[in-house]
């Protein structure tokens, strides 16, 4: 990144955004009985054998470790006992020992196989492990006591850690033989997030002037609907809402009733209008859903603070009731659920159904790492049964690792690595053409068609693109034009196509959610832009999805050229103009797109001219239509 440019912080994967984080995250998954809950296979389809390993620190002694494993969903859920007739117990093998210089010891993996289940079969699974010493541990397990008092406690943080391994309670895994595919709608998606509170106020009325960026702005769900001809007009067909539910925050992130609207939003009458009208537009609709916590006013939560017996109690996890327990990022407003409680399943899943029902289409699910994999299992098993072309969308904000060990249990995952892609190579400059093609060439291929995986180039969590590049719009167009000739389906941050930025470096969240540009206060030369980019995607939307070719890798220049059927994309992401000469094969283009109005070609000798940071799309002339 140039020097002109802010050295803004850029914390995309939380502790994990650093090398120290990310040095205390290997040691935690190198220690204990632990299960990755990654499947082989990974999404198993009807009589596939399904493998299921454990990994056993060396801190830990076993003789003998088994897997346990029922198709009556109930059986494991009520009880630990292993004698009731529907459990299986396997005993599991020593597969592998591996010698671990970053834990400096050797580390013991273990395997079982599940046999093939029918389709629509429920699987529920626990693993147990027997130490030399007759102790009997379920995964996940790990004596932090013992951690605590070693001589390496510094590598450790202690405080993830309990949660990584849930307080040594044992984990009931589960997934679903489905044979369900990723509903084909989404992959031609063009997503507009939209933060409810800060888009668009009732027809006839303006914004909020707050003195403070946390309060209320006044956004409606008939804010929205009064836009969707300019949605339309933009082409999006998907809209993304932040939480609509009732919340005593701007940003509703921590509900305290998932079954209506928060009233300052509107009513149920105006989120009828809104999904009916937005659908005969052709536009879907998928609302924002958080399970991993709920705010503190929460009619659950309260009861559970009350009464120790009451069934609510088990939703939570108290360390010391009822001042102590966990909640999300410290914050004592927002107590986190545990999301294997039966009640808790059954409370989201019902609500979740209720709004597929009321016409949504689908959900983002906040923070969904949170919540374990068993839940969203469950949870996308029941969904598709309400509505069968409904889709999940997870914010896993995790290694790719981490990432796909949701296939099957989820449609797709937001692209939060293909961002910290973009970014490196358009803002901070700290990757090189060839490295940036070699990293987005082995990112698609891990994932292949295992995931849909929605791109970004901000979100309301970070800071904007344009902040970050000093609200120079020529690196916008440019990371968009990479962004929308990707395969997978793009999202629009809110203003972002009409030249939204934000007024502070985010250290509050609240200074990327400014109020949406309207009226003369739009860039429409950007807008523009983005209509062309939309209208591209949308024309062969099956095109995008297959696999690109890269033929231009010019380090030194920093152009970057790559195909996608009958389209050459050239990205001039340096400081000079650059002049691109074609070969015969690609003789006579029609350049249909350009991020800069100053580039041209030249048909006499077959080169392309592209100012700084400026991108081209060229198609074949043989493929021409019309």
């Amino acid at each position: 990144m140039k020097d002109q440019f802010p050295q803004l912080p850029e914390f995309i994967f939380g502790p994990l955004s650093t090398s120290q984080g990310r040095l205390k995250q290997a040691r935690m998954e190198r220690i204990g009985l632990f299960h990755d809950v990654t499947l082989r296979a990974i999404d198993p389809t009807e009589n596939e054998p399904i493998l299921i390993t454990v990994r056993v620190g060396a801190e830990i002694a076993v003789k003998s470790v088994s897997l346990h494993y029922t198709t009556d969903t109930s059986a494991l859920l009520s009880s630990l006992d292993f004698e009731h007739p529907s459990i299986v117990t396997l005993p599991m093998q020593r597969t592998q020992i591996e010698w671990d210089t970053l834990q400096w010891c050797y580390l013991e993996h273990w395997e079982a196989t599940i046999p093939g289940q029918a389709q629509g079969t429920q699987v529920s699974y626990l693993i147990t492990a027997t130490t030399i010493t007759n102790q009997t541990i379920a995964s996940p397990y790990v004596d932090v006591d013992a951690l605590k008092q070693s001589s390496n406690a510094e590598d450790f943080d202690f405080k993830a850690l309990e949660k990584l391994y849930r307080n040594n309670k044992p984990q009931i895994y589960q997934f679903v033989v489905d044979g369900e595919k990723i509903p084909a709608w989404i992959g031609e998606a063009i997503i507009y997030q939209i933060f409810v509170d800060r888009f668009a106020p009732d027809p006839g009325t303006a914004f909020h002037t707050p003195d403070d960026r946390s309060c209320i702005y006044g956004g409606t769900l008939n804010g929205i609907l009064s836009k969707l001809d300019y949605l339309q007009d933009l082409g999006v067909n998907c809209l993304w809402l932040t939480p609509i539910f009732p919340s005593p925050s701007h940003h509703g992130y921590d509900p305290i009733d998932h079954s209506t609207i928060e009233p300052r939003l509107g009513t149920m009458e105006d989120w009828q209008n809104l999904i009916s009208q937005a659908h005969q537009r052709g536009i879907r609709i998928i609302l924002d859903y958080v399970v991993n916590h709920v705010s503190d006013k929460h009619s659950a939560f309260q009861t559970a603070l009350s009464d120790r017996l009451h069934p609510s109690y088990e939703w939570f996890r108290f360390r010391d009731h009822p001042l102590e327990y966990d909640c999300f990022f410290d914050v004592p407003g927002q107590p986190e659920v545990n999301s294997d409680n039966p009640g808790v399943r059954e409370y989201f899943i019902e609500h979740a159904c209720y709004w597929l029902q009321q016409g949504c289409d689908g959900f983002r699910l906040d923070y969904a790492h949170g919540v374990t994999h068993a839940f969203w299992s469950m949870f996308r098993d029941a969904t598709r049964r309400t509505k069968s072309d409904s889709v999940t969308l997870g914010e896993i904000t995790q290694p790719p690792s981490v990432m796909r060990s949701y296939t099957g249990r989820m449609d797709g995952c937001l692209d939060f690595r293909l961002l910290e892609l973009l970014r490196g190579f358009f803002v901070f400059e700290n990757l090189s053409v060839s490295q940036f093609d070699r990293a987005l060439e082995q990112h698609l291929a891990y994932f292949g068609s295992s995931l849909v995986l929605p791109s970004f180039l901000d979100n309301h969590d970070m800071n904007r693109f344009l902040w970050v590049v000093d609200g120079d719009k020529r690196r916008l167009k440019l990371a968009a034009l990479c962004q929308f000739t990707l395969p997978n389906p793009p999202i629009i941050y809110y203003g972002t196509e009409v030249g939204l930025s934000q007024l502070e470096n985010v250290g509050r969240l609240e200074e990327s959610r400014l109020p949406m540009l309207w009226g003369a206060e739009q860039d429409t030369s950007l807008l523009e832009f983005y209509k062309q980019l939309i209208a591209l995607r949308r024309k062969t939307p099956e095109l995008w999805q297959q696999p690109r070719q890269s033929w231009l890798l010019d380090d030194v220049n920093r152009v970057y050229g790559y195909e996608c059927g009958e389209y050459a994309i050239v990205l001039n992401a340096h400081t000079q103009k650059f002049t691109l000469s074609l070969s015969d094969r690609w003789k006579q283009p029609q350049p249909i797109l350009t991020t800069d109005s100053t580039t041209l070609w030249n048909s006499h000798t077959n080169q392309i001219a592209l100012a700084p940071f400026a991108g081209v799309v060229l198609q074949k002339p043989d493929d021409r239509h019309g």
